[in-house]
């Protein structure tokens, strides 16, 4: 049985680390992904890239081998390590939510207010808080009760050593608050509003065919109507093809719309299936001491596989990196691909907005 467990953890951190690094790679080497938005992707990247190169190893070994076969006092800065990064990780994902929201409220404004020295700004105050949620409070032991330093945070069990972070309430609630329950409150407002903009977007594209369509109809009864020679106005399509076209480019909005509503979901289903019950059970512990150590593993390694997740997800909703990673992969290649639209979540540049605009004009 160990056996298997080993295969499936290494396959999970190669898979992480793997996906990660390829796609900090893609970013650096095209060109058209360097913009500011997908600093943030970077920043992603790189905390689940250190989930999977720094804290899943020693996690595994702990796993198969049932304690901590490592040296005693690495075992608070593995755990430091652990906290950390997996809080950038969720920290970014809450950053780049109000970085999307940002271009959906105000697509023109938006490369004027996040230019490339606020990103980086946000993504230090990113890691900061992250580190200060982490090493701080654990290297001067106030996630203790008594506030004293257990180095290395090794308690025994026999004659085995298990390397636990063992946490009191006050500190699992405010880590808890401050890297998980204040971030995803935000990413579900943000995602939500991002949602509603793009159903919104998709009833004014259709209403903006039905007048188009209508306005198409008019004219030719004008033009009918009138002792002026045909040719003075342009060639009309009938009613009937007019009403069809126009049904059809309202259901490929309302099409573009769903897919929306359903990558929202996706993404936000897989950040609360992986989060939200490790962090509700490590309260639980924090109160009572009452849950299992393996039932704890087990939720633990469902938060690491978020880290392995979102290099999978966040792309394969993306155009952009679909059509760098077609460059390199067959599989990623597709022919006849339309031009970006506005109810697209893609993460596009600053000039989305006017694109959008022009793509939409040509369209009508």
């Amino acid at each position: 049985g160990s056996s298997w467990v080993a295969a499936f953890l290494c396959f999970i951190i190669l898979l992480t680390a793997a996906g990660n690094f390829l796609l900090i790679l893609l970013i650096v080497t095209q060109r058209s992904l360097r913009n500011t938005s997908n600093y943030f992707l970077v920043s992603l990247f790189m905390s689940d890239l250190m989930v999977g190169l720094v804290v899943m190893p020693p996690a595994m070994l702990n796993q198969l081998y049932g304690r901590w076969v490592l040296r005693g006092d690495f075992c608070s800065l593995w755990y430091s390590f652990d906290v950390m990064c997996c809080s950038a990780s969720i920290l970014n994902l809450c950053v780049i939510s109000l970085d999307r929201y940002l271009l959906i409220i105000s697509p023109l404004k938006y490369k004027l207010r996040m230019t490339s020295c606020r990103a980086l700004w946000l993504i230090l105050a990113t890691w900061t808080l992250a580190a200060l949620a982490s090493f701080l409070p654990i290297k001067m032991g106030w996630h203790e009760l008594d506030f004293e330093v257990r180095s290395p945070n090794v308690t025994s069990h026999g004659d085995e050593d298990q390397c636990r972070l063992l946490v009191s309430l006050p500190y699992a609630l405010v880590a808890s608050c401050l890297t998980f329950f204040l971030p995803s409150t935000a990413i579900s407002f943000t995602y939500c509003r991002i949602l509603l903009a793009a159903r919104k977007q998709a009833v004014q594209v259709a209403s903006l065919a039905s007048n188009v369509a209508t306005t198409t109809t008019d004219d030719t009864t004008l033009q009918r109507s009138l002792t002026v020679p045909s040719f003075f106005f342009p060639r009309a399509p009938s009613q009937p093809a007019a009403g069809s076209e126009s049904r059809r480019f309202a259901n490929k909005h309302s099409k573009k719309a769903l897919k929306a509503s359903l990558t929202l979901g996706i993404l936000l289903g897989m950040f609360f299936v992986a989060w939200l019950p490790f962090f509700v059970t490590n309260v639980t512990q924090a109160v009572c001491a009452c849950v299992p150590a393996s039932f704890f593993d087990v939720l633990t390694w469902l938060g690491y596989c978020n880290s392995t997740m979102n290099p999978i997800i966040y792309p394969l909703f993306m155009r952009d990196f679909k059509r760098a990673m077609g460059k390199y992969l067959p599989c990623c290649r597709r022919s006849g691909e339309p031009r970006p639209s506005a109810i697209s979540l893609s993460m596009r540049n600053s000039n989305s907005g006017p694109r959008a605009a022009t793509s939409l004009k040509n369209v009508l």
